[in-house]
């Protein structure tokens, strides 16, 4: 699956000034370090980015083969030009019309991308660009989204690679048909390959805070990229910040000395603190060396009045997910998460919000709430409360999150749901079971979102509302989110999950019921600590089509497969958890009559 898992990192430190790393040029025509920007017409003006560092779309650019050097002219400036059909849009022979001085564009398809490439350069194409096309009419337009896509990978050169000294990329079929509905209304498009002096910015620790709980903003970064052609002596870059209104309400600069050529300089400003402001905030980066509209780059934040969210707070129809073969390959197994960072008050929040973009193809009629079930938990990032994050680097684990979850709660499907359309689940605390989990000043909490498909039987994966891409600064020795620990996804390449939190006056415009609780009479949880087995006595008000159990560690994830038990009122379920390391667990119990999760521990 080709997946892209975006970081965001919290700094654990304050920065008393502006940090530079450097890191060493792209080398290769996959990635020269540059973008393509489509400038005209406006109708479609965009910047595509270069395989993993990709929007909803992505471009990339020729491979190797068979371990030889990448074929196709390097690029090492920025190249302009309008952009036409070759004739015969296969391009697997001689061309006819003169494409001197253009952009020629080809589609996949018939014969090797390097010899379509060369007869476009034989009538004097200055670049080419090949789209991509379906493998059925059921696929969608990027083939990261879809489940059976058409391969998008690198352009492998074959048997007339050498013979080609043009660059050439390759995009996806959304932009091609994006490309052509202009180029057939008789609008001229233009396409750049653009080397840009400014890249990756970034300004927040999440993009979305209640005005409540506004704090200082950490991971403010940019990139910064000498394409001069000779050192630069004194670069300044600068960060403004804007509010909501458009009022200026803050500048930091970072002076670089003698920065090398075509060397990224990335730069971390100190915290910066934006007055609650309710909106969307802008920070403007800018810098004193270039001063072209592409050489100013942007990023954005939000006060709300009650949402935490990671996502941008729009909704890119469609969803995202694994394949159904990884879907299975997993177990049927799903699971995001998101960090939210709290202020300086104490809060709390009352609803979880998500959405489900494929519920024709998940919710399963007539069936036992097991099978139409999602359920979010609420986890405390630091939960030993030492100060420090819980993830580490070196083994992607959270050692000590065992003792963090605070809130959950399952959603049932209804196959009412709309698209895309958000949900709003209520949160009941795990050990009063009320409705509402506080929240603690200054720390950190995940937000994840889980489904298991086994029951359903469908073969088909969730696929969850998303955003587009929000860029977060990546430090890998702090906090991370979206977490991606071995099935547990924040975003997949160019989208965020949208799994957000609302805080204590939220209303949601379209109530869902409250959650079933399963009553504590119903069962009963023996030996607790255990050792070798759980027993899990069941003393339920009617026969249940379906009783399914889950262990999950501290990271809620399952350790032990879940059982189910169909048809059953009284009885035991027992669990073996010979295998688990000592600590704390969870034991989630999903009825008819309601769920709950309860805690339990393993001492060996």
């Amino acid at each position: 699956m080709n997946k892209f898992f975006s970081f965001l990192l919290l700094l654990a430190l304050s920065f008393g000034a502006a940090v530079t790393l450097n890191a060493q040029p792209y080398l290769g025509t996959d990635d020269d370090g540059f973008v393509v920007q489509i400038t005209s017409p406006a109708s479609i003006v965009q910047t595509i980015f270069h395989g993993a560092d990709a929007g909803v779309c992505q471009w990339v650019g020729q491979s190797s083969n068979n371990g030889a050097t990448p074929w196709g002219a390097d690029l090492t400036e920025s190249l302009c030009g309008d952009v036409v059909w070759a004739d015969d849009s296969l391009a697997c022979g001689a061309l006819t019309n003169d494409l001197t001085g253009k952009i020629a564009l080809i589609r996949r398809g018939s014969c090797g991308f390097s010899v379509k490439c060369y007869w476009a350069q034989k009538k004097g194409a200055k670049a080419v660009i090949i789209l991509n096309h379906y493998a059925n009419p059921a696929d969608g337009p990027c083939s990261t989204y879809v489940p059976t896509g058409q391969l998008f990978g690198g352009m492998a050169g074959l048997d007339s690679a050498a013979a080609v000294n043009i660059p050439a990329i390759f995009l996806e079929r959304e932009t091609g048909e994006q490309i052509d509905g202009a180029l057939k209304a008789g609008q001229p498009v233009n396409i750049c390959f653009n080397f840009l002096r400014m890249t990756t910015p970034t300004s927040a620790s999440q993009y979305a805070t209640p005005l409540t709980q506004v704090d200082s903003m950490r991971a403010i970064t940019v990139t910064y990229n000498n394409r001069s052609g000779a050192v630069q002596p004194n670069v300044k870059v600068k960060a403004e910040f804007y509010n909501p209104s458009g009022t200026k309400i803050g500048t930091m600069t970072s002076d670089l000395a003698d920065v090398a050529l075509s060397v990224d300089n990335f730069i971390v400003f100190p915290s910066f603190y934006a007055p609650p402001a309710k909106g969307k905030h802008t920070v403007l980066y800018t810098n004193d060396q270039y001063t072209e509209s592409i050489d100013s780059v942007y990023s954005y934040f939000e006060h709300t009045d009650y949402t935490f969210a990671t996502d941008n707070l729009t909704i890119d129809p469609g969803g995202i997910g694994p394949t159904n073969a990884l879907f299975e390959a997993n177990n049927f197994e799903i699971q995001n998460g998101g960090l939210t960072f709290t202020g300086q008050t104490p809060t709390k929040v009352t609803y979880a919000t998500f959405g489900i973009a494929n519920i024709d193809s998940v919710f399963v009629p007539n069936a036992d709430p097991v099978a139409n079930t999602i359920s979010i938990a609420l986890y405390k990032a630091d939960a030993d409360g030492d100060g420090n994050g819980e993830i580490s680097a070196a083994t992607s684990s959270f050692a000590d999150l065992g003792a963090g979850l605070l809130g959950y709660a399952d959603y049932v499907m209804t196959g009412n749901e709309v698209n895309d359309q958000l949900i709003h689940v209520p949160l009941t605390d795990l050990i009063t079971s009320n409705l509402g989990v506080d929240l603690e000043a200054n720390s950190l909490y995940y937000i994840t979102l889980y489904y298991n498909g086994l029951e359903a039987g469908t073969g088909r994966s969730i696929r969850f509302s998303n955003s587009l891409d929000v860029e977060y600064a990546s430090f890998d020795t702090y906090y991370t989110t979206p977490v991606f620990i071995d099935q547990m996804y924040g975003g997949w390449q160019g989208a965020k999950v949208i799994q957000r939190l609302q805080i204590e006056g939220f209303t949601p415009t379209i109530k869902t019921a409250e959650p079933k609780l399963l009553a504590a009479s119903k069962i009963n949880i023996t030996p607790n600590p255990a050792s070798t087995v759980l027993n899990l006595e069941l003393n339920l008000e009617a026969v249940n089509p379906v009783v399914a159990v889950s262990i999950l560690d501290g990271k809620g994830q399952i350790v032990v497969g879940t059982q189910m038990e169909k048809s059953i009122q009284k009885g035991v379920m027992t669990l073996n958890v010979t295998s688990l390391p000592s600590g704390v667990y969870y034991l989630w119990i999903r009825t008819s009559e309601g769920s709950t999760m309860k805690q339990v521990v393993v001492a060996h």
